[in-house]
This record gives structure tokens, sequence and C-alpha cells, in this order.
């Protein structure tokens, strides 16, 4: 395990993504949206999001939808320069991909950021499994980011939780309910393209709100356990899952 994780349960990974694998993801992103909108021709993320945002936010639902199972993901989650940096890094020898997630955070849309809060709420598996964050487009403080609390991984915990009381998105469904030391804080808010966030599931974060008007933040989450890991063997390889109705934490 690298020793920058393992004192911080977090390491940024620069060029981890090939600049082909980037652009093949943005180019199937894009047919998405001129699918669903033939009487425009989009060549750029933002200008897509935008449109559909101000325009069409049901066929920006249905971008939001699509995003997740582009083949180019996947060829990005079982990469050899991903496995490898996930044994080098995280000390994931046999990694099992339980989750791919992707996010388009916008100004004016606040309300689907997260607070603070733990992966391992929402995917439990293991304490030691991992998320893999990817700002598809690079990072840069107007794009928001996130604040993540460092821990050794020889000190973790899992802080107590309550249940929300509204759903605007899964974000709301485990809601913390304990003191947290914030000024500990580390702010990630830059990044280069191809670059990605390794953080253990047990590692607090938030999200950072956009302050950009014309820029979103378009991430892809890869979360990763390990099938050798005695927590995620007696979870019978199950991952968690979160719905408006159930919460697999509680």
């Amino acid at each position: 395990m690298d020793i920058g994780y393992k004192n911080n349960s977090y390491k940024i990974v620069d060029q981890l993504i090939q600049e082909r694998e980037i652009k093949l993801l943005h180019s199937q992103l894009l047919k998405i949206g001129n699918n669903l909108d033939t009487a425009l021709k989009f060549h750029d993320l933002d200008d897509m999001w935008n449109h559909f945002k101000l325009n069409d936010r049901r066929g920006g639902a249905s971008i939001y939808n699509g995003f997740k199972y582009l083949p180019s993901i996947s060829i990005i989650a079982n990469s050899s320069r991903m496995k490898s940096s996930l044994k080098k890094i995280c000390g994931i020898n046999n990694p099992a991909l339980i989750d791919i997630n992707c996010r388009i955070d916008s100004s004016g849309e606040e309300k689907y950021l997260f607070d603070w809060h733990q992966d391992y709420w929402f995917s439990l598996s293991s304490r030691n499994a991992v998320v893999v964050w990817i700002p598809i487009s690079g990072l840069e403080p107007s794009k928001g980011g996130l604040d993540i609390i460092p821990v050794d991984s020889d000190h973790v915990k899992i802080y107590k939780t309550k249940p929300g009381n509204k759903y605007d998105s899964y974000a709301d469904a485990v809601l913390l309910e304990q003191e947290i030391p914030y000024d500990e804080a580390k702010k990630i808010n830059h990044m280069d393209i191809g670059s990605a966030l390794f953080f253990s599931f047990s590692s607090l974060h938030k999200s950072l709100p956009i302050t950009s008007h014309d820029k979103s933040r378009f991430t892809v989450q890869l979360r990763f356990a390990d099938f050798d890991d005695s927590e995620f063997i007696s979870n019978q390889y199950r991952p968690g899952q979160v719905t408006k109705e159930s919460t697999g934490f509680f």
C-alpha cells in the first residue's frame, strides 16, 4: 500500500487515463445528447448540458441515466493501469468493480450535492473498499470539487448517522449525526484531465458547489472492493442498496 494513501486514505494519481480514452468517453456522452436532440449538433459537454438543463430537463435526466452505461467507462475501469494502481496504492489485489456511478453537477442544482458522508453508508461491502473519482473534463476551483478529511487507514471508523427525512437524491438517505474535525479537511479543487482521486469508503468527504455559470463538473465514480477482503467475503460479495423506500445501511 502506498504510504501517502495509508496515512491519509486518499491520493491523486496523475495521467492515469489516456487521452484517447477520455476523448472516446466525451464522444460517447455527446452522442447521447445528439440522439436526444437531433436538431442540434453538440461538440462540447458543457454546451450540451446547459442546453438540456435550461430547455429539456427530462432529456437531461436521460443523459444522466445513460452516462454510467458508456462502454468507454468499462474500458477505463478494467485497464491494466487501473488494476496496477489499485494494487500499488490501495493494496487491492483482486479487484471487484461493485458500482459505476456518474454525476453532472451544475450551478443552481445545489440540492443534489452530498454533504459530509462516508461512501460505506451507501455501498457497504467493506471499509477497505475504494472510490476512484474521475473528473472527465478536469477540475478547477470554479467547478467545485471535494472537501476530504485525512485519516490513517489503521484508525478508520464509521460515524454515527440517522436516516434522512427527504429524498431529492440518494445523497439524502443517510445523514451524519456526529461532530467531525472540520478544521482538518483538505480541499481537492484542481486536477488535470486524465487524473483520478483514490479514496477509501471510510473517508469523510463532501461535495463543493460549482460557482461557474457555464461549466459543470462531469465525474465518474468507480467503486472497487477486493474479492480477497474478509469483510467483503462475510457480506457474501454484496454491495449495499439505496432506494427511496429503504437503505441497506440501516
